[in-house]
């Protein structure tokens, strides 16, 4: 008795270890899950900013009335370029005001200053040339500048600021454009998450820790902008990048408030366990060996799968029926796994063409959508160019309705591929291929390195301001094909990716982030089962390279 006391207790111990452990490891899903959404919702409210100054940026009628100003000076015209600023939908609920400092009529147009700010949208870019934000916005040479204002306006406001190009003579610049929306509208998309009592969410941007919380300890306040690694010895932290480099969306939870529960738990869990073992032996004790050995016997014969006998039963009703049941219940198993094996590769099959047919659209649309802005800026020549390119990928990736495709043709893909991205980023990016001579002979699944590639153009070089350089590595060993895609983008969080990778279920609302190399990993482990893989690295020089490993002899 005192033996099973004794193993109820340890197993107690146990149990609580392994609570807190799935505490940890289901509080850091819970966190990555809600922080990725709030990265998501984030990113589409400041890239709605962006497509406003994009669209106010190529409003013709609104540079030409600039233009007008900068020859006929009036008040009359000044008046409806503010009128034109400020009737803009977006600030009912994403942005607070547009502002536009213009170079040329420096002399008639107003100061920027605090009690001006309010009633205007156009001012001189004179007031405003010696603000570091300013002279940070000339420096990113067209591209957007984001920064927090804390001084201008009564409250913390995000800005985004760009230079105001001529769309009739991109050498020529009108001044700076510039669109504000307080820290709340941001950080209301925190709202909603909860890490518990002593959890909290943040955004770090510029430096500065914005939250929708009235306090946070000062730990967290003093030790995450600069001192995380001390941090993380008595918090669980979690980050997610947002809008420009060095912002991010934080979570942070105490560790001790993780397991207090756990150890709170212990004591009436390990009294449980030996209140159950006690009562199980005791009835055990009271059971009858005309019931139990007749079972033992049973299960063995179960453990071993064979039709089991009924030599020695017939002192228990119950027991021969059992008999009888297990023997009926063999045949029928046998077919029911004979049909399961059937609707399984036929649920594989069906699966792998949904996954397959999910691929082209999702390209098709990022293409048509390049095409649309070449053709919105008179880039009929690029447009051409783009829309031939399209046609060749397509050829080639349909096959006739076949999954799976040469290695030479899936190479030829990629590289059709990247002729219209180079179109779209204006040469800013280049492909090498690493190929042995001659290259193997093998059939893969088609459309499996175009999304590796598309990632790494999309998330990799994003706001890169040198050349892009995709490496692709085909090489093997006896037993294996390896297939590798590396760039010299920013880099990623690799632990976060491979984490993702293998989730078996997509997120919608991941699809800009995490849909195609999901899409790829589940396609390899549909057709290869364990024989393939998909795993991240980081490269030496900060990039990410993504590898893929088929076992030849599935091939």
């Amino acid at each position: 008795m005192y033996l099973i006391l004794t193993a109820a207790l340890l197993i107690s111990i146990f149990s609580a270890i392994l609570d807190a452990s799935s505490t940890l490891s289901n509080e850091k899903k819970n966190m990555y899950e809600s922080l990725k959404q709030a990265q998501i919702n984030i990113n589409k409210h400041t890239q709605m900013i962006e497509d406003y100054l994009t669209l106010t940026h190529a409003d013709s009628e609104l540079q030409g009335r600039i233009k007008e100003l900068n020859k006929h000076p009036s008040t009359m015209l000044l008046t409806k370029i503010n009128e034109t600023l400020f009737s803009v939908d977006l600030f009912k609920k994403n942005l607070d005001s547009m502002q536009i400092f213009a170079y040329e009529p420096d002399s008639f147009l107003p100061a920027f200053s605090s009690t001006s700010r309010y009633n205007n949208a156009l001012f001189s870019a004179g007031s405003v040339s010696s603000f570091e934000w300013f002279q940070n916005t000339l420096k990113a040479n067209g591209k957007t500048y984001w920064f927090v204002d804390t001084k201008t306006f009564p409250k913390p406001t995000l800005c985004a600021a760009r230079i105001l190009y001529d769309i009739n003579n991109t050498t020529r610049q009108l001044g700076v454009i510039k669109a504000n929306v307080t820290i709340e509208k941001l950080i209301r998309h925190l709202g909603s998450i909860s890490f518990g009592d002593k959890g909290y969410a943040l955004i770090e941007a510029d430096g500065l820790l914005l939250h929708p919380y009235t306090e946070v300890p000062v730990i967290i306040t003093e030790s995450l902008p600069d001192h995380k690694e001390h941090l993380a010895n008595s918090h669980l932290v979690v980050e997610f990048p947002i809008i420009t480099e060095g912002w991010h969306v934080a979570g942070v939870i105490s560790s001790f408030e993780l397991y207090k529960n756990t150890l709170q738990n212990l004591l009436p869990i390990t009294l449980v366990f030996a209140f159950a073992l006690l009562l199980a032996a005791l009835l055990s004790r009271k059971s009858s060996r005309k019931i139990s050995l007749p079972v033992h016997s049973l299960c063995q014969q179960m453990q071993k799968m064979e039709p089991a006998s009924g030599h020695g039963v017939h002192n228990c009703i119950e027991v021969n029926q059992l008999y009888d049941t297990y023997n009926g219940m063999l045949v029928k198993n046998e077919e029911l796994i004979k049909s399961r094996e059937e609707t399984l590769l036929k649920f594989k099959q069906a699966e792998m063409a949904a996954l397959q047919s999910q691929m082209n659209p999702h390209f098709i649309y990022n293409t048509l959508e390049s095409i649309s802005a070449l053709i919105a800026t008179k880039d009929n020549e690029h447009a051409a160019l783009m829309i031939t390119g399209l046609g060749k990928f397509l050829r080639s990736s349909l096959n006739n309705g076949n999954n799976y495709i040469t290695l030479e043709k899936e190479i030829e893909q990629v590289s059709s591929y990247v002729e219209i991205q180079k179109l779209r980023y204006a040469n800013q990016i280049e492909l090498r291929l690493n190929l042995p001579s001659p290259l193997p002979d093998y059939r893969i699944i088609k459309l499996i390195l175009q999304p590796l590639v598309e990632n790494s153009i999309v998330h990799g070089f994003k706001d890169l301001d040198y050349l892009g350089l995709i490496t692709i590595t085909v090489k093997e060993t006896n037993e294996q094909l390896y297939l590798s895609v590396a760039d010299n983008g920013w880099g990623s969080d690799i632990e976060m990716l491979n984490y993702l990778v293998r989730r078996r279920t997509l997120y919608k609302e991941d699809n800009v982030n995490f849909y195609c190399i999901q899409n790829v990993y589940q396609r390899l482990e549909n057709c290869y089962g364990e024989h393939a893989d998909l795993t991240y690295e980081e490269n030496d020089d900060g990039g990410v390279t993504a590898v893929i490993r088929i076992d030849k002899s599935v091939l």
